[in-house]
């Protein structure tokens, strides 16, 4: 969104970002659902995403969350994702009656020794065919007016101003990094493992805060990844999605394999024609795949694997490949899912702890919330979760920028390096004047 344009109501003038009273002693939660009319010309629930809360837009689904009706911690530890999905089920089931289905949203931790969780919003508005669906959410108490909720939401704002220049400090030099390559590789070299996902690290800074419904607005212009998303200070267009369900079917894509893009046809022809027929990148795909679909092959009747494409992004093109499974009765859970499959290599690595392991000794920072698992998941345990890439963690004058790239039997610290840098663009260029 340029300099001058309308920013959002922050959402915490509408609903109070703390934990209710009940805290999280198992609340029963109630819901209520509304449908309102869409304006001639609505501005799009990403406009109005303001600071705080939760965003999400998709191919299929696009809301907006605020407010906080019940916070779900995760706390660390192995099984952290299968615990959540259990406390979810059981928070959100009982409170799931016709068009009023609570949401828990969010974006959790990459790494199972950080401490997060996730939301049950106390207002979500999504977009429909036949308007806007406003659901109002409330811990032991009839919940507010959704329609009433939602006009204060779209009430007018003031304008905010983006920054007009940026400075950049990078948490790594490229010595370091070709050193890092080089012990992954002679573990690979020694059989340890097979890939391992090397995470970098863009500190940036502004001289005025980033705005996030701003920054979100301008990855949507430049269709920077099929998932749009906002979780607190985290955003970013992932074009992967790590798991969709929806009753028995669920949905993944891996991505893994990576070109960038040429300043030319004729060298973006070449670099596509290299992508599709290096060894390097293929077993790097196939890797990633093969882990997907054993994943959910473990609770499906059927897995069907399609014909890998290309997918072509901003300032690069990537391997992918559609993965629909048949579920069994009952079906696990979006987050049970998201359970079975993260991290998969084309986050981590493989064998997924002995490339975990080396990662965190390699790599200078923690990577937070980045390659994390972001989305929502509603009481029938319907949910679309995308891998948290393409991001920058906000926090006022602030990004924290993160890339990583798959390095296998083969890989070239230099080529790794600018395959990173070209991944960092996509946000670079959208956090610049």
């Amino acid at each position: 969104m340029p300099a001058g344009c309308p920013s959002p109501a922050p959402a915490r003038d509408l609903l109070p970002e703390r934990e209710p009273d009940r805290g999280l002693l198992r609340p029963i939660l109630r819901a209520r659902a509304a449908r309102l009319p869409l304006a001639p010309e609505p501005p799009g629930l990403l406009a109005l995403a303001g600071e705080r809360g939760f965003a999400w837009r998709s191919p299929g689904r696009s809301l907006l969350a605020v407010g906080v009706a019940a916070r779900i911690p995760a706390p660390p530890g192995p099984r952290r994702l299968e615990r959540l999905a259990g406390t979810v089920a059981r928070l959100l089931g009982p409170a799931t009656t016709g068009a009023a289905r609570p949401l828990a949203v969010g974006a959790l931790p990459f790494d199972s020794a950080t401490p997060g969780g996730l939301t049950v919003p106390a207002l979500v508005l999504e977009e429909t065919p036949d308007g806007l669906l406003a659901t109002s959410v409330a811990a032991g108490a009839d919940p507010p007016d959704p329609a009433g909720l939602a006009a204060r939401l779209l009430a007018p704002a003031q304008p905010a101003r983006w920054p007009t220049s940026v400075r950049l400090a990078p948490a790594w030099d490229r010595a370091g990094w070709a050193a890092a390559v080089a012990t992954i590789l002679e573990a690979i070299a020694a059989g340890q493992l097979d890939k391992a996902v090397l995470a970098r690290q863009v500190l940036v800074e502004g001289e005025r805060p980033f705005r996030r419904a701003a920054l979100l607005g301008r990855l949507a212009a430049r269709a920077a990844g099929a998932y749009l998303y906002a979780s607190g200070g985290l955003v970013g267009a992932s074009p992967e999605l790590l798991i969709a369900r929806a009753g028995r079917t669920a949905r993944s894509r891996p991505l893994a394999g990576t070109a960038p893009r040429g300043a030319s046809p004729a060298e973006e022809a070449a670099g596509l024609a290299r992508l599709r027929s290096s060894p390097k990148e293929a077993l790097e795909h196939r890797l990633v795949v093969d882990a997907v679909t054993g994943g959910l092959a473990k609770t499906a009747d059927r897995v069907e694997v399609a014909a890998t494409r290309v997918v072509r992004l901003p300032t690069v093109a990537h391997l992918a490949t559609e993965v629909t499974a048949a579920l069994g009765d009952p079906p696990p859970s979006a987050l049970d899912l998201v359970a079975a499959l993260h991290p998969t290599p084309a986050v981590g690595g493989t064998p997924t702890q002995a490339a975990l392991d080396l990662l965190a000794r390699l790599e200078p920072a923690g990577r937070g919330r980045y390659a994390g698992p972001v989305g929502w998941i509603d009481g029938a345990g319907d949910g679309e979760w995308a891998v948290a890439l393409r991001c920058a963690e906000l926090a006022g004058r602030r990004a924290r920028l993160f890339a990583g790239a798959g390095i296998v039997a083969g890989s070239d610290p230099e080529a790794e390096w600018d395959e990173t840098s070209s991944k960092l663009r996509v946000i670079l260029d959208v956090l610049g004047p």
